[in-house]
C-alpha cells in the first residue's frame, strides 16, 4: 500500500460524510417547508466573501455556533459567537444572520431556529471548511490572522497550508 491511499480514503470519508449532511439536511429541510416552514436558504462561500468585502450596513452577520474549543483556535474574520449575538440580538435587527459551524449541521439547525423566531437567516452550508477548501485565512481569537483551524474531527479533509489544532 502506498503513502498516499491512507489520505485518499481520508478525503473519501470526509466528502462521504460532509455529502451525506448535505443531504441529510436538505431533506429535513425539505419536510419542513412541505410543513409551512420557511426553507432556509444557504450563502456559497463566494457571497459570503462578497458580503464581508462590501462591508456596509446590509452586509450579513456571520455567527459561530461551533464549540467553546473551536473558537479557541480560530473563526472566519468578522465573526461574533452565537453567545455574542444571543446577548445583544437588537442591535443586529433587520440585517440578516448567518450561521456556520464545521459542515453545515449545527449552523443549519440554529438558521431554522431564528427562522423559527422570524429573524432573517440563511445558512453558511459549506461553513468553517469551504472557507479553508478556498483558502482564506482565518482569525485567532485576539484577531491575528492565522492558518490553524480545529475541524471538529480530524477525518475531516483540511487542505495542507492549514494546521489542525485542538484544545
Amino acid at each position: 500500500m502506498s503513502r498516499s491511499n491512507p489520505i485518499r480514503i481520508k478525503q473519501w470519508i470526509s466528502r462521504f460524510i460532509v455529502g451525506a449532511c448535505d443531504r441529510g439536511f436538505a431533506i429535513y429541510d425539505r419536510i419542513h417547508t412541505l410543513l409551512k416552514h420557511p426553507s432556509i436558504e444557504s450563502v456559497s462561500t463566494a457571497e459570503l466573501r462578497a458580503s464581508q468585502l462590501d462591508g456596509g450596513k446590509d452586509s450579513y452577520v456571520l455567527v459561530d455556533v461551533r464549540s467553546e474549543n473551536e473558537q479557541a483556535i480560530s473563526r472566519i474574520p468578522g465573526a461574533i459567537t452565537a453567545k455574542d449575538y444571543e446577548t445583544n440580538r437588537q442591535s443586529f435587527s433587520g440585517r440578516t444572520i448567518v450561521p456556520y459551524c464545521t459542515v453545515g449541521g449545527r449552523s443549519y439547525l440554529y438558521a431554522r431556529h431564528l427562522a423559527s423566531l422570524g429573524i432573517p437567516t440563511k445558512n453558511y452550508r459549506e461553513s468553517i471548511l469551504g472557507w479553508c477548501k478556498a483558502g482564506y485565512v482565518l482569525e485567532s481569537p485576539t484577531g491575528f490572522p492565522t492558518r490553524n483551524v480545529h475541524p471538529y474531527w480530524r477525518i475531516f479533509d483540511i487542505p495542507a497550508d492549514y494546521e489542525i489544532s485542538k484544545k
